[in-house]
């Protein structure tokens, strides 16, 4: 039997490599992990190619096109696909995020990175915690492997280079943002409560006590309750976000299921 290598030498596989490369090279470019800036590009395209050549025997072969002309198109709907399903894990990590920026809003940490002088800052340090929560979360299930799972799945399910349902796959990918906003506020609502209660409790103390200067209380108020109530939701939102990343496979089947135009 021949092995992956000989296979990709093999120049009737030449247009399967290159679609199937093609596909996986927008996983890389959207999935958690994958995806991260700290990962030298050169690594990421020897690791793209590796698993191109592993997966190319999975893959029904594809013919090239009569004319040249008719490649890019084909090549980047692969992109595309790869792109949404990497996208399926990227929303519930960038969901994690998106609390955690709100919730620094309502704690008002948003404030010292513009006091202090450095506005230009990528996040806030309670984002970047929850960031960082559910990227520990989505390696401990083995999320970016299940991406790569549903990937090689995609090849039988979806083969390279067939037509597309690109209103049904793009209505698809634009559900997965109203996902992130729903994981966001999911992660977010403890705090935003406790935040709310808060304020609310504020409102009615400077009514009743004029005197009291409830700009000075409010800030090290709701920064301290804050954090006591972000530690105290920290189970709940690890459970939260672990319990997305578990229905991962379902939400790849979902999405090729929406791409694939005899559903």
């Amino acid at each position: 039997m021949p092995t992956p290598l000989a296979q990709a030498f093999d120049p009737a596989a030449w247009p399967t490599f290159a679609f199937v490369t093609a596909r996986l090279g927008g996983l890389m470019l959207s999935a958690p992990l994958w995806s991260m800036a700290a990962m030298p590009r050169s690594i990421r395209a020897a690791v793209t190619v590796v698993l191109a050549l592993l997966l190319t025997p999975l893959a029904p072969r594809v013919a090239l096109p009569e004319e040249a002309m008719h490649l890019p198109l084909p090549l980047a709907m692969e992109l595309v696909v790869g792109l949404a399903i990497g996208l399926t894990a990227a929303v519930l990590v960038q969901g994690a995020v998106l609390a955690g920026e709100v919730v620094s809003l309502q704690m008002g940490l948003s404030l010292g990175a513009a006091l202090g002088g450095n506005a230009d800052l990528e996040g806030e340090g309670v984002g970047q915690l929850q960031q960082l929560l559910a990227l520990f979360l989505y390696v401990a299930v083995g999320g970016h492997l299940l991406l790569l799972r549903g990937l090689a799945a995609s090849l039988q399910s979806l083969p390279p280079g067939a037509p597309l349902a690109l209103p049904e796959g793009g209505g698809a990918v634009a559900a997965l943002f109203g996902t992130l906003f729903s994981c966001a506020l999911s992660v977010a609502a403890p705090v935003m409560v406790t935040m709310l209660l808060v304020n609310l409790g504020l409102a009615t103390l400077s009514r009743a006590v004029p005197q009291l200067n409830a700009m000075m209380v409010s800030m090290p108020l709701t920064i301290g309750v804050g954090l006591v109530a972000l530690a105290a939701a920290l189970p709940l939102v690890a459970f939260a976000v672990h319990a997305w990343m578990g229905g991962l496979p379902n939400d790849v089947t979902r999405l090729l299921g929406a791409f694939s135009p005899g559903r």
